[in-house]
């Protein structure tokens, strides 16, 4: 495997998992990509959802790219949507010279990561991804995996106190994420309301699948069965899967992201062999 890194945009840094040739009969047999868009509530980019996803989708032939998109604040829409689109193109562009099938790119995303990754679904035919960019052909994601993205961003009232690490707390001190994304903090509700990403949806999005659980105190199940019944009367291919238990940010759900504790009693692993199946019933 070749690991190396890209600059986007003089800020935003693409690392790359390149699988090796494999040995004959598959020498220089070209594969499919996933972009990885970690969340973090664009306040930080998370570890767990970046490179332990992009290996696991390395390990099933994928050539992988997780993309660290600016934050904060002073980084408001559509900063990290065109670093999206511009790492996009980057990787058809590369195409021939990483083996890889350039109408075969997946994005995937979770939480604020998977609002990034639904946008450029959302606006693949926009001026605000084209613009000095290209074309819709350049920067068009051919699907979308999403997992707990946040659609809607109205703020969900808690039943019980939030659990939440009082380290990673830190980092959300500060801005919340639609005032990054509008870039200041006095917002109207008017302005709050054209985040809404399930007023934007349009016939011509890539399929879509989208998983996340009953039990996450962040993101609206109805956002997420808000997304696919949209999607289902535009036409628009899409999954939905919900499980019952698991909070938010479980990522791979996995000992590798996260502790015995917090995966006991949920099976919310099953997603990403799903996710595979799904996609490889998109290719036949």
């Amino acid at each position: 495997m070749k690991c190396f890194t890209v600059v986007i945009d003089d800020v935003a840094e693409l690392d790359a998992y390149i699988l090796d040739s494999g040995d004959y009969p598959r020498q220089d047999e070209k594969r499919p990509a996933a972009v990885i868009c970690p969340g973090g509530g664009y306040a930080f980019v998370s570890k767990d959802e970046g490179e332990p996803v992009a290996l696991a989708f390395a390990k099933e032939g994928y050539h992988t790219f997780v993309l660290r998109y600016s934050t904060g604040i002073e980084n408001p829409f559509p900063t990290a949507l065109r670093q999206l689109a511009k790492s996009i193109k980057y990787i058809r562009d590369k195409a021939e010279e990483y083996a890889l099938v350039k109408d075969d790119i997946t994005v995937v995303g979770f939480s604020a990561g998977g609002n990034l990754a639904l946008s450029s679904a959302v606006y693949c035919e926009d001026k605000v991804m084209l613009d000095g960019i290209g074309s819709t052909a350049d920067v068009r994601p051919d699907r979308v995996v999403l997992g707990y993205p946040a659609i809607s961003l109205i703020p969900v009232p808690r039943k019980t106190e939030c659990k939440i690490d009082p380290e990673l707390l830190k980092r959300f001190a500060g801005p919340n994420i639609r005032q990054i994304l509008l870039g200041k903090t006095d917002c109207t509700e008017e302005e709050y309301a054209s985040l809404n990403l399930l007023n934007k949806l349009h016939k011509n999005m890539p399929p879509v699948f989208v998983w996340g659980t009953y039990d996450d105190q962040i993101i609206p199940v109805d956002d997420l069965t808000g997304l696919a019944s949209g999607l289902k009367k535009l036409g628009v291919p899409c999954e939905l899967h919900l499980f019952e238990r698991g909070g938010h940010g479980m990522s791979l759900a996995t000992t590798v992201v996260k502790s015995e504790k917090e995966i006991r009693g949920t099976h919310v692993v099953k997603w990403f062999a799903l996710a595979l199946d799904w996609l490889k019933e998109q290719r036949s």
